[in-house]
């Protein structure tokens, strides 16, 4: 049934007889849409899936399965705007007398998927090398270069994590939709970090061992 609603995902007719007629479909913006309502919203909309999936995971649990999947969306919003993500969609099926029937539904987009690192100059991110604070306290991330690539690892983690710049001063992790952004004090040095989160909080972390000092 995934691979039909992948296939035709604007053709309901094709799959829409194996969800169940309260079935609940959650949005990525947090709007959660009966059966009918959903329906109605894709009618008109221009997409096409692929049926390539990636990091699948299945759960059965007696009638109830789970299974979760990310796959490549390609929305055309209109005939210049053509929009490229990947989603992750879950979705819950039971078993009943009729067969497998889908009662719920999930879809996120997942933030940068395919976005290629902007290069900065390795004198540019030396300057963002050193230790960091962390929440909760006292946890730390310490930024390394590799390269020209600025690397973080949390001191609960085990591996690092590339930092992906979209300038030279604003950076972003794959998969998570916080912008992290560098900023210089009235010496010219880089003191702070602004996390900015995509509800337009902002958490502001001073420096914790600056460069060229031991960490």
């Amino acid at each position: 049934m995934e691979t039909e609603r992948l296939r035709s995902p604007n053709k309901a007719d094709a799959w829409s007889g194996h969800v169940a007629k309260d079935a609940l479909f959650h949005q990525g913006n947090g709007v959660v849409l009966n059966k009918q309502d959903f329906l109605a919203s894709i009618h008109d909309k221009a997409f096409d899936d692929s049926l390539e999936l990636s990091d699948t995971k299945f759960s059965q649990m007696g009638d109830v399965a789970i299974l979760s999947y990310v796959f490549k969306r390609t929305l055309h919003v209109d005939a210049t705007a053509i929009l490229h993500r990947h989603l992750r969609r879950t979705v819950v099926y039971q078993r009943t007398d009729s067969g497998w029937q889908m009662i719920t539904s999930a879809a996120s987009v997942i933030p940068y998927a395919d976005l290629e690192s902007k290069p900065v100059d390795p004198k540019v991110l030396d300057t963002y090398v050193g230790v960091w604070p962390d929440t909760p306290a006292p946890a730390t991330v310490t930024l390394t270069r590799n390269g020209g690539k600025l690397m973080a690892q949390g001191s609960n983690e085990t591996e690092k994590t590339e930092l992906l710049a979209i300038s030279d001063d604003t950076f972003v992790v794959r998969g998570e939709p916080a912008l992290i952004k560098f900023e210089k004090g009235p010496d010219g040095n880089v003191t702070r970090t602004l996390w900015c989160d995509i509800g337009g909080s902002v958490e502001v972390q001073e420096r914790a061992v600056a460069p060229g000092k031991k960490y």
